[in-house]
């Protein structure tokens, strides 16, 4: 330590002297980060939008429906060629023509590819909630599990110590041989529930390393963390419908996904009447060779609809297509409106219930046990009471962590629906970030 120090206070420039802090600073304080197993809420969901293949293919299937916008308001490549008039003497023209389109129909192919682009967009931003989702639910659902084994394992060495108190009772005379059989049962009971869990914990690394898709992951150790259960913010969700359906009009990524389809479906049927007005075909020809000098020939031509019924069919289809895409955006609209409030209701209900568990159930259980392992000890209970107790407290502790996982699967769920964070888990900033 002396080392370092007197090697940091000798340099001889400011550019030095950065240099050393940085490298003292890594000495003398490692970063807990690098720790093997250990990565952050936050740099798990980082690496799934970046590496998630749905997220992926989302991204792409986006930037492909954007790129489209500007072709829809290009005209068609011009067709070049050469023409040969024969009057008794040949003449050749260099020819060059190019159709082009009613100019309002460029117009609305623009805008209902445009709208196309934002529905896919809306897609991206809705696949990202999904995988926040997974990330998060696996998250908290490894910690329970941890949490778990580690209560197992603690259950596992006190039923040890009761077998050996038992054993030295029945040896003394002051307690029944059934009551180191019954501790041995237990242990056993509670040596398979740790095989089973062990099982289920690296299932969920497994999932959660198939949603994160890095090379890099290893399995994540978080056990060794306090995580409180994420807060709930219900005055952010309006309660009135038509309040409600104005927040999910501006952020969810479902609602939004539909309404841009609804905007293309318009567009496509204010565009299938504009095929009524007429096209043009402009073409101009210039002499190659041959007489006379000076020939050249300008055509223009236009479209007439004589096969009417044809565009008007096509019309039809696209006014029907857009009544469709009214009535689904109206049933999404119901539809999340009422999953919203039972969303609500679930994860209220997960509060509450999360609430109970930390100042009522699990102090009590655990005064519960205390006070059976005192007796116990001092010949004044049952060793079937104090397993009893034990069992008691190992159920609440177990179903808290299980509600917890619950509580968190259900609010990220409803901030999917939503679009935006009621809670205060990581930030939905990134998942609206289409780049």
């Amino acid at each position: 330590m002396l080392y370092i120090l007197n090697w940091f206070f000798t340099s001889n420039s400011y550019g030095q002297s950065l240099s050393k802090v940085m490298i003292v600073f890594a000495v003398l304080f490692p970063s807990i980060s690098n720790a093997e197993g250990t990565i952050s809420l936050n740099e798990l969901l980082q690496l799934s939008y970046k590496n998630n293949p749905g997220v992926q293919e989302k991204h792409y299937e986006w930037s492909a429906e954007h790129s489209l916008i500007a072709s829809q308001a290009t005209l068609d490549n011009p067709m070049v060629g050469v023409s040969e008039l024969n009057r008794g003497l040949k003449t050749q023209y260099g020819t060059i023509s190019q159709k082009i389109k009613f100019p309002t129909k460029y117009i609305y192919q623009a805008k209902a590819q445009q709208s196309k682009a934002d529905s896919f967009r809306s897609r991206l931003n809705e696949k990202k909630f999904e995988v926040r989702q997974q990330v998060i639910t696996l998250y908290y659902a490894i910690y329970s599990a941890q949490k778990v084994i580690q209560l197992t394992k603690a259950n596992i060495e006190s039923v040890n110590e009761f077998a050996r108190v038992a054993e030295k009772k029945y040896s003394a005379g002051k307690s029944p041989q059934g009551d180191s059989m019954k501790a041995h049962f237990e242990l056993t009971q509670l040596e398979l529930n740790l095989i089973r869990l062990k099982q289920e914990e690296q299932a969920l690394q497994d999932q959660l390393k198939s949603v994160v898709n890095s090379p890099s992951l290893k399995n994540i150790e978080i056990s060794q963390l306090e995580l409180s259960p994420p807060k709930f913010f219900k005055e952010k969700i309006q309660g009135d419908n038509s309040k409600l359906l104005n927040q999910l009009k501006e952020n969810s990524p479902v609602l939004r996904a539909e309404n841009y389809k609804l905007k293309e479906t318009e567009y496509k049927s204010t565009l299938a009447k504009w095929e009524f007005a007429p096209d043009f075909q402009i073409q101009y020809q210039q002499r190659i060779s041959g007489e006379p000098i000076d020939s050249n020939i300008l055509t223009i031509g236009v479209t007439i609809p004589l096969w009417f019924w044809k565009t008007g069919y096509e019309a039809s289809a696209a006014s029907a297509k857009k009544m469709a895409q009214e009535y689904k955006v109206k049933d999404t609209k119901l539809k999340l409106i009422a999953d919203i409030k039972d969303l609500k209701g679930r994860v209220s209900t997960g509060v509450k219930t999360l609430e109970i568990y930390q100042t009522s159930l699990i102090p009590q259980a655990q005064g519960s046990y205390n006070s059976s392992r005192s007796a116990y000890q001092a010949d004044k209970t049952s060793f079937l009471d104090l397993l009893d107790s034990e069992r008691s407290l190992y159920r609440i502790k177990t179903d808290y962590y299980q509600s917890l996982r619950q509580y968190v699967s259900a609010l990220c769920i409803l901030e999917r629906e939503l679009g935006f964070s009621v809670s205060n888990l990581d930030s939905v900033s990134e998942v609206k970030n289409e780049k």
